[in-house]
């Protein structure tokens, strides 16, 4: 999977990623092309699990914190709810500014809080996608596996990060 991380992690975009993705989980995964080119494109477009689930969360949080707000439960239970929503509705550009305005208007939280983080935001949005695109990968060879479709010589075989 390194090559296809690394390009997430600097490309910071999952579809623009995606090609590279879907070759690494054919040939080093082992999970058949049938299979991976229905597999990934669908995660590409609706797994977005670092941009928006995780951080919507933490940095939702981070900006009560920093307010000083204390959040109730109901509040904590619609951010689990705004992220597991995003998750799948999210775009797989680059950035995660939308979603986090979203979970903060949701809360009623000041939406001046996105402006702490944009300084930070290409750098952990690296991050983000570099988590996004693994596990596009990962939840495809796992189902193969589960479902007797991986080739386990493919999987197993020894290589270099070098995609062929």
């Amino acid at each position: 999977m390194w090559p296809a991380v690394q390009l997430g992690f600097v490309s910071r975009s999952s579809v623009g990623t995606m090609p590279l993705t879907q070759r690494v989980t054919e040939r080093n995964l082992g999970v058949p092309q049938s299979y991976a080119s229905f597999a990934v494109p669908l995660g590409a477009v609706t797994k977005m699990d670092g941009c928006a689930a995780i951080y919507p969360a933490i940095a939702a949080i981070f900006v009560a914190q920093f307010y000083g707000i204390d959040l109730t439960i109901t509040q904590y239970l619609l951010i689990v709810f705004v992220s597991v929503i995003g998750s799948a509705a999210t775009a797989g550009t680059t950035g995660a500014t939308v979603m986090l305005t979203l979970t903060l208007s949701t809360l009623g939280l000041p939406l001046a809080g996105v402006g702490l983080l944009l300084a930070v935001e290409p750098i952990i949005d690296m991050g983000r996608t570099a988590l996004n695109v693994a596990g596009q990968a990962l939840v495809p060879t796992i189902v193969a596996k589960r479902e007797g479709l991986l080739d386990e010589d493919a999987y197993n075989a020894p290589r270099e990060s070098v995609v062929d």
